[in-house]
């Protein structure tokens, strides 16, 4: 179960329905499940009808639109029936909401500071915002005559969707890997395809696909037996597990025979187009990729590369057709000529008949050391067998890992170096005390409290100093967001999150230290700047690919992705400064989805608003916004709307329109990538996909990770807090633990809290 807790201001979507116990039985589908609504639950028998019924208005809501035709069924099912008195309000302006309506029988009004607005029928539906989050009632609904309606409270909908889609997906994913079409795919591969699948019931006798139409789609048996005909005509059977349709994932084609269920059958379904969008024109290039990925992560030279100089390299590699016996490389010719990867078949030497490279393997590599240089080859390099291999010449991937390989592989060995180093250095601020902290100025009051810059007495090292507000915590029952907060910033080691030292707490206060960003707030920087260059950019969104790759690797998603929550530093880098919704997913879940509704409306992706449960891929719709709101000066969802409803809709089911001012081809394409409704595209199948797209063609991920981009936008030096300011208050010389100590006293309350959680122990 999800639960989320943070409460935050009018930004913050919280859906806190997972804190209450409530449990799903039949017995409290028909009392008052503590509604705050007016109106009687009575026991109702839905019928066939009733359900068609409902699903018929359930689809006139956005919120429900992507919800497949078995899902809304199961909304149906969970609704309890209840009436509402003549003359009364089923609930007022400003009320709590927590239940979705569709009227079954009669007549209610709608008013808004008590002028009336809209008349609702049999059939219509309202109040569905209850569902998402809570919020106060925004109009008053009055009853014109005794009705009866059909309601969901946003728990059993929550709950309806929720168990549905993941028992689904993991049925799904489980059944992938006993399909031979897809063995060569990595697990993510897997995990992706599983999340885009479409599951078709057929009925006895019906057709499944005909012998003429057109074909775009994949099937897969899931139950049941159909069988296979071509001009009328028997030819085989199908059962559970077996597949038809691959032809259509390659090239348009017309069907060459008709299936038809032989009883009742279930299909898994995959289309070419969303496939395409998923993986890349072709399948078959995909396993590719697969096979020379695994090559060079296998070989214990090149595995030394980074992922990114990996996949440069594969996007170099020429596939050539060699029969048995043709020579690849001459004897007395240099060794440096090509690195080779076999795709299919055998490699040996001619003479001696040495065996050097199969299936799956490289070959060449260590000659491109430069102690190799002057070497030439003993014997004949020649295909054994008829087969295919993957080659890049000597210029070539020097061009494309970036140098020499053994100067590149010292290269990334020192970058690993440096990392183990921050760590080592960052176990060495445990001995830090917070006794020994100078107060420099107050930064800022955060939502628990105020935040301090400070100065390590010992080596005079600047920190922030975070205050938490024992007493708000557990009011707010905060425990486990705090202690997540805790673990999240402790985990991730980039350059470009602000990193995490240690905690503190004293009898009314926890401490969180951490590095002190001297820069300003991402969101005023856009402002100062106006509409920014693709140079500005993709500086910025190249860091933000970096950080949700961080949190991707951690198995963490982050959910708020927006400038206010990045500082640019004085250096002109991007740093992420606040993972306050942030969720670590179960290491031991192979899922990794959750259900919450949460989030900064405009940079919210759909699948979020809808409840259909999502993962990491959301950060990358929210960077896609970012990357439209930088080029075009705006968001593209309800730039002008200020009600969350409109602007939830506007995401649902608007397309994007660009400004005629913007004519950035290749940009256009990254966004529409990054903001697809396929969640499963934004990714481009991976990460070193992504930063390789043609937008950053011209871009240096090296120069960013060393922090080496020239010609960046530096902050105004009176923008940040300079030398002098830290000198004045150095020679005032007061302790941090002055500070809180009048800080705490000055509260309203004086008394003792006495704090009993499970944060005692840092």
């Amino acid at each position: 179960m999800d639960i989320d807790e943070q409460k935050n201001d009018e930004e913050i979507i919280q859906a806190n329905v997972f804190s209450l116990n409530i449990k799903d039985s039949e017995d409290q589908k028909f009392n008052n499940l503590n509604l705050p609504e007016n109106m009687k639950i009575v026991e109702f028998k839905q019928g066939l009808n009733e359900t068609s019924f409902i699903i018929q208005s359930l689809k006139l809501h956005f919120i429900f639109y992507n919800l497949s035709e078995e899902e809304l069924t199961q909304v149906a099912n969970k609704m309890f029936y209840c009436e509402a008195q003549s003359g009364t309000y089923l609930f007022r302006q400003g009320d709590q909401a927590q239940c979705f309506f569709i009227i079954h029988r009669g007549s209610m009004g709608v008013t808004v500071d008590d002028i009336p607005k809209r008349e609702l029928r049999a059939g219509e539906g309202f109040g569905e915002l209850a569902l998402l989050y809570t919020s106060p009632r925004s109009a008053s609904v009055k009853c014109f005559e005794n009705c009866f309606l059909f309601g969901i409270d946003r728990v059993s909908f929550r709950r309806a969707v929720e168990d549905k889609i993941l028992q689904e997906y993991e049925e799904n994913r489980k059944f992938l890997e006993n399909v031979r079409f897809f063995y060569d795919l990595t697990n993510e591969q897997k995990d992706a395809i599983a999340s885009i699948l479409k599951t078709l019931k057929f009925y006895r006798q019906q057709m499944v696909v005909t012998e003429g139409d057109p074909g775009s789609s994949f099937y897969i048996i899931k139950d049941g037996t159909a069988m296979v005909t071509k001009n009328g005509k028997e030819m085989k059977k199908l059962h559970k597990g077996d597949t038809f349709g691959e032809q259509s994932l390659f090239y348009n084609t017309m069907r060459q025979m008709s299936v038809m269920a032989e009883d009742d059958v279930t299909c898994l379904v995959v289309g070419r187009d969303a496939l395409t969008k998923l993986l890349g024109d072709q399948i078959h290039i995909v396993t590719f990729r697969n096979l020379l990925k695994w090559a060079f992560e296998k070989n214990a030279l090149l595995q030394k590369l980074t992922k990114t100089q990996i996949e440069k390299t594969i996007n170099q590699l020429k596939l050539t057709l060699y029969r048995a016996g043709d020579i690849i490389m001459k004897k007395g010719t240099s060794v440096q000529q090509k690195i080779i990867v076999v795709v299919e078949g055998c490699v040996k030497k001619n003479k001696s008949g040495i065996v050097i490279a199969t299936k799956g393997q490289v070959w060449g590599e260590e000659y491109f050391l430069i102690i190799n240089k002057n070497k030439l080859l003993d014997d004949d390099i020649v295909m054994e067998t008829d087969g295919v291999l993957a080659e890049m010449s000597h210029e070539n991937f020097i061009d494309s890992i970036g140098g020499f390989l053994e100067e590149v592989i010292k290269k990334n060995e020192k970058s690993q170096d440096k990392k183990l180093k921050s760590q080592i250095k960052q176990n060495n601020y445990q001995s830090i005390k917070k006794s020994d902290l100078i107060f420099i100025k107050q930064l800022a009051v955060g939502q628990f409290g105020p935040v301090y810059l400070v100065k390590a007495k010992s080596n005079q090292q600047l920190f922030t100093l975070k205050t938490y507000n024992k007493s708000d915590i557990k009011s707010y029952q905060l425990e486990r967001f705090f202690e997540t907060e805790k673990q999240i910033l402790e985990s991730l080691q980039s350059p470009f999150i602000i990193k995490f030292y240690r905690t503190f707490q004293d009898d009314y206060d926890l401490f969180l230290l951490l590095e002190f960003v001297n820069g300003k707030e991402l969101y005023d920087v856009i402002r100062d700047i106006g509409l920014l260059s693709s140079y500005d950019s993709q500086l910025y969104i190249a860091s933000m690919i970096l950080i949700v790759e961080s949190f991707y690797k951690s198995k963490i998603i982050h959910r708020d992705i927006k400038p206010e929550n990045f500082m640019v530093d004085s250096k002109g880098y991007l740093k992420l400064i606040d993972v306050g919704i942030a969720k670590p997913f179960s290491s031991k879940s192979e899922l990794n989805r959750t259900f919450t509704i949460i989030g900064t409306p405009y940079y919210m992706a759909p699948e979020v608003i809808c409840g259909k449960g999502y993962n990491n891929l959301v950060d990358l719709w929210s960077i896609g916004i970012c990357l439209f709101e930088f080029l075009c000066g705006y968001v593209p969802f309800g730039e002008d709307a200020e009600d969350p409803y409109e602007i939830y809709e506007q995401i649902i089911k608007n397309d994007i329109i660009y400004p005629q001012y913007f004519k950035e081809k290749k940009a256009k394409k990254l966004i529409e990538q990054l903001l697809s409704r396929i969640p499963e595209v934004r990714l481009g199948n991976s990460f070193a996909n992504l930063k390789g797209h043609q937008w950053f063609e011209n871009f240096d991920w090296d120069k960013l990770i060393d922090q080496d981009i020239p010609n960046r936008y530096i902050p105004n030096q009176d923008q940040l807090i300079t030398n002098v300011d830290i000198k004045q208050a150095d020679q005032q010389y007061r302790m941090v633990d002055e500070e809180i100590k009048h800080e705490q006293q000055s509260r309203q309350t004086l008394e003792k809290i006495v704090f009993d959680g499970p944060l005692n122990d840092f």
